[in-house]
């Protein structure tokens, strides 16, 4: 047992040093142009380490990115089902988006990743979240259609929010969000 321990804290600490290489490489390189040679000199490790835990840089930013947005998104579905309000949810995600605003902003070039498609596809229960709001007699397409344009029109939000530095605070993005979904689901 003492030995899987020990080779996990391993494994660990490889991925971190890992991660923190692409992030500092990322500051100045597009990730096209990063290579892994390189990424394992930053990161202090050889090759063959590397290749033993990704197949690419971008498995690496995929898996950074991945425990960025399920940090953030399965946050809010977590805290509604303990019973926290909507708007008390997405206020504590927006507060983690800008209290780490520079990797938000990093996901959003969208040269190095597409943050949407990643966000919507980990996030198969906002859909859920968005229907069961909607009218019980309503059309499924219609339904389906409404919570695509809730999801999207949020990301977009969210976007222009983090790449003007959050100018407004967590709360006042938190309710604009909520205003505009709840329009658009109440109509």
């Amino acid at each position: 047992m003492l030995e899987k321990n020990n080779v996990n804290q391993r494994v660990m600490l490889t991925k971190r040093l890992i991660h923190e290489a692409l992030l500092k490489m990322l500051k100045t390189k597009n990730i096209n142009k990063i290579y892994i040679r390189e990424l394992c000199e930053v990161a202090g490790i050889n090759r063959t380490t590397f290749y033993n835990h990704y197949g690419s840089q971008y498995d690496v930013l995929n898996e950074i990115a991945d425990t960025y947005i399920q940090s953030t998104s399965f946050t809010v579905i977590n805290d509604m089902a303990a019973g926290k309000s909507i708007h008390e949810c997405l206020t504590g995600v927006l507060q983690y988006m800008k209290d780490n605003l520079e990797f938000a902003k990093l996901l959003l070039d969208l040269d190095n990743y597409n943050l949407l498609t990643h966000i919507t596809a980990s996030l198969p229960k906002f859909d859920h979240m968005v229907i069961k709001h909607l009218p019980e007699d309503m059309d499924l397409e219609k339904k389906n259609a409404i919570a695509s344009y809730v999801q999207y029109g949020t990301v977009r939000l969210l976007k222009e929010w983090i790449l003007s530095d959050c100018l407004k605070s967590p709360e006042e993005e938190a309710q604009l969000i909520l205003y505009i979904a709840g329009r658009t689901i109440g109509n």
